[in-house]
């Protein structure tokens, strides 16, 4: 599996993702003509081959002829969905904007359609997104991970007069990610850096453990500072994981219920999955005064622990919910879709020692069977059939 590995040892802004990005393979000139699909003009992009403690780098450099120019989040969205780019692009690009949008509403007690960007809505930001957007679709990694994020300390000034470093839009970004604070002066990660990585995360869903990997590039994008204590630059890696299983944790949270309504469990179970909850299950057992009950179970990341206690407190009777932390093993694996004859249908493909594992999705094979009368069983042999050729497992 191919994965992109952002190593943001000094940190992460924007230009530096655009430079590091270019330093791993993307040729400036498809940067350029990509970029170009933008109906924006008053900008010149320059690519800048430097060394930073005789380590070799890329910076792009972002020149606009516009001053300070503030857009909300439909301004920018605006733009980005004239632009002629491949889907991906913009729906990466989008998703970058909002989530800079909710971390800047929060910061102010507003809303995101209301929140109107100072540093972050300039046309040498949205170039930095859009660019970054595009790096990211030309590599097509099938995950992203990041490494913890080297924070700076200080205060810096903003549109909003003198502000700690970082600054609380960051903060705001990086919440339940890992990160290391330093002493180091100076931002060593902005909103547009933490916005970029942690979407590329979220969206690739590598916020787990990197798994064992193969490297296959490496890329450097330098920022405009030059610090004595450490090169100023983001490593970016694109890599293909080996077939052993990663180990992984998971929290478990658990709970005895014997006096609720039944009726109440499907919809209980609808807003755990909507939450982000991994698994919810329920498991008959005997509790009290020989009552029968139900266990119910949770699997679910570490920092979905709190708000899913939340709902099973405020949607159950219960007074309490064990929670604890195990580990566990889990095959690598991605997602593609087959073309069949009955519509497209997505496999789950696990990789194992003997090669790879292929699991249609079962809701796709009942849409199909449904839709064309063949039945269920046929149509999930069918997907993994096309999806074995696909892969080259089969002739």
């Amino acid at each position: 599996m191919k994965i992109m590995y952002f190593d943001c040892f000094a940190g992460i802004a924007g230009d530096m993702t655009l430079g590091a990005l270019v330093s791993l393979g993307m040729p400036f000139e498809y940067l350029q003509e990509q970029l170009a699909q933008l109906p924006v003009t008053g900008y010149t992009l320059e690519k800048i081959q430097l060394g930073r403690h005789s380590i070799a780098a890329v910076r792009i450099d972002v020149q606009t002829d516009e001053g300070h120019t503030h857009r909300h989040l439909a301004d920018i969205a605006a733009i980005i969905e004239k632009a002629q780019l491949p889907d991906e692009v913009r729906e990466l690009s989008l998703a970058i904007f909002q989530r800079l949008a909710e971390a800047e509403a929060h910061v102010h007690d507003s809303s995101p359609e209301k929140i109107h960007f100072h540093e972050v809505g300039g046309l040498d930001a949205i170039i930095d997104i859009v660019g970054s957007a595009i790096g990211v679709h030309y590599f097509k990694p099938e995950r992203v991970y990041c490494s913890p994020v080297t924070l700076g300390r200080g205060v810096t000034k903003s549109a909003h007069g003198v502000i700690p470093i970082p600054v609380p839009a960051t903060v705001e970004l990086l919440k339940g990610f890992p990160v290391q604070q330093t002493d180091r002066p100076g931002e060593r990660v902005t909103p547009t850096g933490a916005a970029i990585v942690t979407t590329l995360v979220e969206r690739f869903g590598g916020r787990e453990k990197i798994p064992p990997y193969r490297m296959l590039q490496t890329g450097h994008g330098a920022g405009t500072k030059d610090y004595e204590d450490c090169p100023n630059f983001l490593r970016v890696i694109l890599a293909e994981t080996t077939s052993a299983p990663i180990h992984d944790a998971i929290e478990i949270l658990e709970t005895n219920i014997d006096d609720m309504n039944p009726q109440v469990i499907g919809y209980l179970f609808e807003k755990l999955y909507a939450a982000g909850a991994r698994e919810v299950y329920i498991t008959p057992v005997f509790m009290k005064k020989n009552r029968p009950g139900s266990l119910l179970t949770v699997l679910c990341k570490k920092d979905l622990v709190e708000p899913l206690s939340d709902i099973i407190f405020s949607e159950t009777t219960t007074a309490g919910i064990r929670i604890r932390s195990v580990g566990r093993l889990v095959l690598d694996r991605r997602m593609d879709t087959i073309d069949t004859d009955y519509g497209p249908i997505r496999v789950k493909l696990l990789t194992v020692k003997e090669g790879i594992k292929i699991q249609p999705e079962y809701d796709d094979c009942v849409r199909a069977a449904e839709t064309s009368g063949v039945p269920l069983t046929e149509i999930m042999a069918i997907a993994r059939r096309q999806a074995e050729i696909k892969e080259g497992l089969s002739r």
